[in-house]
């Protein structure tokens, strides 16, 4: 792995009690084989922490391919997770997720640290992280956190997700601070959402669908659209979207992941 930006005897021990930004390399796999990958933030500030992706700092309306996007109470576990709809229309999804983890009587050294093995099952995965002692800091990346120490790297058993820590500072007068309006995501449940984009990826024309069925002449490419136009882009949309579409942290979360991307 790169090395880790050097941290300080001094910063170790006072890390925890200041504005601190932890940035991650992460890697996503997706079902064709192909790499994706993020540059991801996580910020701890004001009772909070935030998980987000680096290009969020330049356009806060740019909807994050990685689909992790969130916001922790650290009074507890309750997570605000931004997530959006086929229209990029934010959302947010509250939750309460306590992870179990196992600690293991196994150490390896990353530069020069000596970090930790844990263990859990989350999301219908099992996880593998590597956290730091020497940093007093329970956080970690997207929901994982809650150990005695910084989660350095983070993988699933498939190797679909691998997050690598690869710096740690404390905030300065001129640091970049994330500017997106938590209060412009319309609150949903998991159920709605769930239903929301389940309906669209089984229609993902209904507009146009609606269109034909009240006589609008449809266009695209000076060709004229007809109803089994429509049924032949919507089965390349399906195929298209399984590849496409970000692996899932957690597969147990919503239905239509399994049904559309998944199946």
């Amino acid at each position: 792995m790169g090395k880790i930006t050097l941290v300080t005897a001094l910063f170790l021990a006072t890390i925890f009690l200041a504005q601190t930004r932890v940035n991650y390399n992460l890697k996503i796999v997706h079902p064709d084989k192909s790499e994706r990958k993020y540059n991801m933030n996580l910020d701890v500030e004001g009772g909070k922490s935030y998980f987000y992706d680096e290009k969020l700092l330049e356009n806060s309306k740019y909807p994050s391919k990685s689909n992790q996007f969130l916001v922790h109470q650290q009074a507890g576990n309750e997570n605000i997770q931004i997530i959006y709809s086929h229209e990029n229309l934010p959302f947010k999804i509250k939750s309460d997720d306590k992870i179990s983890w196992k600690v293991e009587e196994e150490f390896k050294q990353i530069d020069q640290y000596k970090v930790q093995k844990a263990t859990a099952n989350f999301g219908e995965r099992k996880w593998t992280a590597w956290f730091c002692p020497e940093i007093v800091m329970m956080e970690g990346p997207y929901k994982f956190r809650d150990l005695p120490g910084l989660i350095f790297e983070l993988s699933d058993s498939e190797n679909i997700f691998f997050y690598q820590m690869i710096s740690i500072e404390k905030f300065k007068s001129d640091t970049k601070r994330l500017s997106f309006d938590f209060n412009k995501a319309q609150e949903i449940t998991v159920e709605k959402y769930d239903k929301l984009m389940g309906d669209f990826l089984e229609n993902p024309f209904q507009n146009q669908r609606n269109q034909l069925g009240n006589g609008v002449e449809l266009n695209i490419d000076d060709k004229d659209v007809r109803v089994q136009d429509l049924n032949k882009m919507t089965a390349e949309f399906q195929k298209n979207i399984k590849n496409t579409y970000p692996p899932a942290v957690e597969m147990d979360q919503f239905g239509f992941y399994r049904k559309w991307i998944l199946n």
